[in-house]
């Protein structure tokens, strides 16, 4: 290729060599430029347009032949990147979805735990309420009005344990790791389904509904033919 200089002043400056790409788009702009002047009034104004236009079709031709070989080459290579990509990326997901499923039964089962504990306790002042109020009736029966007066208190108050007590653990933390409740179906039993809950309808079993009335409920809607878990969704920041 013979190279080209353009004489500027008493300098002669290298003029950088018209690429393909560069002399295909001074073509489709001449092109564009005489089709945006085209006006057309009398029969060889008809005739001259549809050579432009064939020219145009001959452009669209040549533009198409030059880009699609880098097309496919482009996409060759963006697919051989997300292909890469993704043989990284599917075992991380994999590890992130084993280690979140094993704090999430860890979190749920303390939780059980604790529930257990606040159940056993609830059980043991219930014992002792009706222990104590039998010991109010024997002191009262034998005149000990004292006695059944301080009986008497202490079986209202484990009777308020009974029927209130809590117990209370911290949910397991770690930095940067937050949880929030979530729950998933279990089972469902079509033929024992309400058509509504509420105003909700939900026949023919539409799922996503379903879901919401739990989340609205925070988990304590009962639906008959419907047995659903809660469980914990963990987020990380990394």
């Amino acid at each position: 290729m013979t190279e080209k200089f353009e004489v500027v002043g008493n300098n002669a400056l290298a003029v950088e060599p018209e690429t393909p790409e560069k002399a295909l788009g001074s073509e489709t702009t001449a092109i564009v430029e005489v089709a945006q002047s085209t006006n057309i009034k009398t029969q060889e104004d008809y005739e001259a347009a549809a050579s432009t236009l064939k020219e145009v079709k001959r452009l669209q031709k040549k533009v198409k032949e030059y880009w699609e070989p880098l097309r496919v080459a482009a996409k060759k290579a963006h697919d051989g990147v997300l292909e890469k990509k993704k043989q990284m990326t599917e075992p991380l997901d994999k590890a992130e979805g084993i280690l979140k499923g094993a704090m999430s039964d860890y979190t749920v089962d303390q939780e059980r735990k604790r529930q257990a504990r606040e159940a056993a306790m609830r059980k043991a002042a219930e014992a002792e309420a009706e222990r104590m109020m039998n010991e109010a009736v024997a002191a009262e029966a034998a005149g000990d009005m004292a006695g059944a007066e301080a009986a008497m208190e202490e079986a209202v108050v484990m009777g308020d344990v009974a029927a209130s007590g809590r117990v209370t653990a911290a949910a397991p933390k770690a930095a940067g790791v937050s949880q929030s409740k979530t729950w998933k179906i279990v089972s469902i039993d079509p033929e024992k389904v309400p058509i509504k809950v509420g105003s909700t309808e939900i026949r023919p079993v539409d799922q996503a509904a379903v879901m919401r009335l739990i989340k609205e409920s925070k988990g304590t809607v009962q639906i008959p033919g419907v047995q659903y878990e809660e469980s914990v969704q963990i987020s990380v920041r990394a």
